[in-house]
């Protein structure tokens, strides 16, 4: 069951992310549906529809670019984009998002000694706020594809929701080990001893 729920989960993000297609307009009349992963002040880069490719156009080459979330840049020679989008707005930023939920295990050792430490609660504060607020280390990331971390947008989606996925777990152990001893320390003071 949590198997579906977590399929189902990554097809509901995912499926903005299959759908949208990013279009580039050419001076020339003609438009292009690629999915952009740059813009610079020479040159567009994207991967053009049904390519795994990557691919650049100059920048003098194009009128516009309109992203599959609705976002439009309109570009003229030797100015800066009418329009600047914010990495959430790229579809490499969407896929590292995604790739991090499926790949990122290493809040493990984090989530396992907060729980162990808060069972000296309220100790295990500490590493909770500690781990927490630690970024996961490029070592734990766990991401499988080198090329794809290079880019800047998919490397803020991915270590952003690992980060995400490092606080749950870290305060989820916390929870856990609280929880466990509160548990206990109930279960001692109801038990009745018998008196002699």
């Amino acid at each position: 069951m949590k198997r579906i729920l977590v399929l189902l989960l990554m097809l509901y993000i995912g499926f903005p992310v299959i759908m949208a297609q990013d279009i580039i307009s050419l001076k020339s009349g003609g438009e292009m549906k690629a999915r952009i992963l740059s813009l610079n002040t020479k040159t567009v880069t994207f991967i053009p529809e049904n390519s795994s490719d990557t691919a650049y156009l100059q920048r003098d080459e194009i009128t516009s670019l309109r992203y599959g979330n609705g976002i439009s840049v309109y570009l003229s020679e030797n100015e800066i984009p009418s329009v600047i989008y914010a990495p959430e707005n790229d579809s490499l930023f969407d896929l590292g998002k995604i790739d991090a939920t499926r790949y990122y295990k290493g809040y493990k050792p984090a989530a396992i000694t907060t729980m162990l430490a808060s069972i000296y609660f309220p100790f295990g504060l500490i590493p909770a706020i500690a781990c927490s607020a630690t970024p996961p280390s490029m070592s734990h990331l766990g991401y499988k594809d080198q090329k794809l971390m290079e880019n800047s947008s998919y490397y803020e989606g991915y270590t952003k929701t690992a980060h995400k996925i490092k606080k749950k777990k870290v305060w989820g152990g916390f929870a856990i080990g609280s929880g466990f001893i509160l548990i206990i320390a109930v279960l001692i003071n109801t038990v009745n001893v018998p008196s002699y």
